[in-house]
């Protein structure tokens, strides 16, 4: 019988049979894990409350408090006893066809779960972008991913480069897709993205023997003109990269900004508002600013040392709050509705100019060349979600990747 369908027992509700409470101590982890796990899938980590979780397991908060001290430490227990396995198995599967070629290249599973996705994959999105700012998070989901990255060979201390960098390609194309996919819960087909990638780690490759310099890229910040505007998106954009949309209060964005909060208010309606602006100003125009490098790209005679120097930038330093805020701008979209449609059309904006760019002028081209339009998205949003969770991504020489993928066939 599933967890969902047991009536909950609360704990110490047969104090003269011990072995039944221990039965129903079980089934009661059982619906508060799964409980928990619902809640997240709804309201996101942020929001996790031991209440609701209390309410939708059929059980009382004390219940809830003999096992958990707080949000945080349920959502690790959801990720270990859920999510964990779950998500590794998909990983493995790619690693295993796209990678290793271990297993036969039979995409249909792996697509099907990177266009609808599973509950378990849309809460381990959330847990895996929330880990490096909950400590109760980070102490096990960081640890997980290193220790899976080792076993497959991977890990920071491997001599093996260029497997090394397929391995975070792979999983910040994956990752990339879902994040993409999440603002407007668009159906692709993306096994022509992962063919190439499938034929392209095959293909004989010489390691460069110099170092890959990446190409300059300044902080980006708002340039609306509007003084005030500019210090609240900017503001705005910080605090969320390093906490999240949900504990981004106003007075800490006015007080980053160097306002007061009714600058905020006396100009936008919610933090929803201000959110975004900010998607527009900053990611809608880095998008359109990096379609210069793509024109450059396209003229080169080594167009995959050329995007690889591309990456390594948006790589640096600098960028990496802009980063953080691009993929906590995803995980507030999954919630936020508002949000959701100001990123999808920042997102379909930006791939009807990365078509101009490519001279896709017939329907017919542009339908062709779409998926590769995405692409161009959802590569540096893979890879900039892998860094959040990955030691020593922006050290990777992405041309072991990138050459023998843009190379002519």
């Amino acid at each position: 019988m599933a967890a969902s369908q047991v009536v909950p027992i609360e704990d110490g509700e047969s104090a003269s049979a011990p072995r039944r409470r221990s039965a129903s101590s079980q089934l009661n982890d059982a619906l508060i894990l799964d409980a928990g796990l619902r809640e997240i899938e709804e309201v996101g980590i942020d929001r996790l409350g031991m209440s609701p979780v209390a309410r939708r397991a059929g059980l009382t908060t004390g219940a809830m408090y003999g096992r958990y001290e707080s949000g945080g430490e349920l959502a690790a227990a959801v990720w270990i006893e859920r999510v964990r396995d779950r998500h590794f198995e998909l990983l493995d599967r790619a690693i295993a066809m796209l990678v290793d070629r271990s297993a036969p290249l039979e995409l249909d599973d792996l697509l099907a779960e990177l266009g609808d996705p599973s509950t378990e994959t849309i809460v381990a999105l959330d847990v895996l972008t929330t880990a490096r700012r909950i400590d109760e998070l980070e102490e096990v989901v960081l640890s997980d991913i290193n220790q899976w990255m080792s076993w497959w060979g991977a890990g920071p201390r491997t001599r093996r480069k260029r497997r090394r960098a397929q391995v975070v390609y792979t999983l910040a194309t994956l990752w990339g897709i879902l994040l993409h996919r999440g603002p407007g819960s668009r159906r692709l087909d993306w096994s022509f993205t992962l063919r190439s990638l499938h034929r392209s780690f095959a293909r004989d490759y010489d390691e460069p023997s110099d170092r890959l310099v990446p190409m300059d890229a300044p902080v980006v910040r708002s340039q609306t003109d509007d003084a005030v505007q500019d210090a609240l998106i900017d503001a705005v954009a910080a605090i969320i990269a390093r906490v999240g949309l949900e504990r981004a209060t106003g007075s800490r964005i006015a007080r980053r900004a160097g306002l007061t909060s009714g600058a905020i208010y006396g100009r936008y309606e919610s933090k929803d508002d201000l959110l975004d602006h900010a998607i527009d100003s900053l990611l809608a125009r880095r998008l359109t600013d990096d379609l210069g490098s793509l024109r450059d790209i396209l003229v080169s005679a080594d167009p995959g040392a050329e995007t690889a120097q591309v990456l390594a930038g948006y790589l640096s330093p600098p960028r990496r709050d802009w980063r953080r805020f691009r993929i906590e701008a995803h995980l507030a979209a999954r919630i936020h509705p508002q949000v959701a449609e100001t990123l999808d059309r920042v997102q379909e904006d930006g791939k009807r100019d990365y078509l101009d760019a490519l001279g896709a002028r017939t329907p017919k081209e542009r339908r062709d060349l779409d998926i590769l339009a995405r692409s161009a998205q959802l590569t540096p949003v893979g890879l900039a979600f892998a860094d959040l969770l990955i030691p020593g991504v922006p050290a990777i020489d992405w041309r072991l990747v990138l050459c023998p993928l843009l190379a002519p066939a």
